[in-house]
């Protein structure tokens, strides 16, 4: 390929892609966007990171995001299903300036705004149109699309998939993955009208209530609206032998926090399920083409670093392209192994995260009013997105993890009770 109809070329208008696409745009790439759906569109994943607005103050599209309306967000709520435990996780106490808070957001909008803005910037946009196969010889890519005007070809020297967990089209780098580290888990969640509010600050936190086999979350998204979800195991869902809503159900009926927070409140839509979504794929890069967000993998959403990690990766992504574009070549080996890592390593904090969380051992060290040391302004930065471990993060996250790790051997704390599905499980309706 000599002659190319695009510089790059996105699949996925998600975060993920719309940021890649605007900053694609700021070093004038001829970029093509082709997004599978029409917008606007339903996602989950409704909570951001503060570390996400330094990159959306980059790309241009944080005064539209400041102006949409959204609740503003400045911490977190950790409560237990049964039981008196509660934490409260402060932005405004993080080591790291520029945390102290983002929004929560209904992922049409956002989703939507992150997009007109990659537009406005001179993307090409195509919507309702589906990548078929994407391939390479080495100078270019070829990429077969189909669509409202039926089946075409295009050509670009780069392409970057942001086509997230769904695979349209398979390659042999999107086939490999990495081994399984945690056991399989799936959610089921709706949108609820009339959840009862905290007062002032913590009404925009999200409120997350631990169960034995999971979690729950709540996020507001609207002065009416409010997203709420059950993490659970699929063998407590085999276990439980029931429709996903009706485990839902049983679940609030038998756990009193819940039962307080849930209040009155109705579903304004079906439930939905979504299964076994953790994985990572083993290589992120070749040599004209870049997996960024969930295309390239993703963990569990307990602390909401997949809107992160799809700009983050993005804006790395891009980064790479340039330099390489700008030289007039492709990705070298070493670029690509030097890219995967770091999409790896960053992730990796939080999967470290998600794993303490998941230990019902471990997750009482984290439920403690006060950790010593002077640890909490440091895990404080980790979950509000700063990934990247300076020394005062590094030493306070190691810490932290073997105080975790030891309590297995020497409990210093007291044991806490998980028992809201667990008798979900095997409740009748009477519960």
């Amino acid at each position: 390929m000599t002659e190319f109809d695009y510089d790059l070329v996105v699949i996925g208008g998600g975060p993920g892609g719309s940021t890649a696409a605007a900053y694609a745009r700021q070093h004038n790439l001829r970029t093509l966007l082709v997004e599978k759906c029409e917008f606007p569109r339903f996602r989950i994943g409704e909570s951001m990171l503060p570390a996400s607005n330094a990159i959306l103050r980059e790309t241009g599209a944080w005064p539209q995001i400041e102006a949409a309306g959204f609740i503003p967000k400045y911490g977190a709520m950790f409560f237990l299903a049964n039981g008196p435990g509660e934490k409260e996780v402060d932005f405004s106490q993080s080591l790291v300036p520029g945390l102290d808070s983002t929004f929560q957001v209904e992922r049409a909008k956002f989703d939507g705004i992150l997009l007109n803005h990659a537009g406005s910037l001179g993307t090409e946009v195509r919507m309702q149109t589906t990548v078929r196969a994407v391939a390479s010889d080495g100078q270019g890519n070829r990429v077969e699309l189909e669509g409202p005007a039926g089946k075409q070809a295009v050509t670009a020297r780069w392409v970057l998939d942001a086509s997230g967990r769904d695979n349209f089209f398979t390659t042999d780098q999107k086939r490999a993955i990495d081994p399984p580290t945690t056991e399989k888990r799936m959610a089921v969640y709706a949108h609820f009208d009339g959840v009862p509010r905290p007062a002032g600050r913590r009404a925009g936190h999200t409120i997350v209530v631990r169960h034995e086999d999971g979690w729950f979350w709540i996020i507001p998204i609207d002065e009416q609206k409010t997203s709420v979800g059950l993490v659970t195991t699929l063998e407590a869902m085999r276990q439980a032998k029931v429709e996903p809503a009706e485990l839902f159900r049983r679940a609030v009926a038998n756990s009193a926090r819940l039962r307080e927070l849930m209040g009155t409140a109705e579903p304004t839509m079906e439930f939905r399920v979504t299964s076994d979504y953790t994985y990572f794929r083993q290589e992120l890069a070749r040599e004209r083409l870049l997996l960024i967000g969930d295309a390239a993998g993703f963990f569990d959403p307990i602390f909401s670093s997949g809107v992160y990690m799809s700009l983050w990766s993005a804006q790395q992504a891009v980064k790479l392209v340039v330099k390489a574009d700008q030289a007039a070549r492709g990705l070298t080996k070493g670029e690509q192994r030097t890219y995967t890592r770091a999409i790896k390593r960053h992730a990796n904090v939080f999967r470290q995260l998600i794993t303490m969380f998941y230990d019902n051992v471990s997750f009482v060290v984290f439920m403690q009013e006060v950790v010593p040391w002077d640890l909490m302004p440091g895990l404080t930065s980790i979950v509000a997105g700063h990934a990247k471990l300076s020394w005062p993060l590094w030493w306070r996250f190691k810490v932290f993890m073997l105080i975790c790790r030891s309590q297995h051997w020497y409990s210093t704390v007291p044991s806490l009770e998980f028992d809201a599905v667990k008798a979900a499980a095997t409740a009748g309706d009477s519960s």
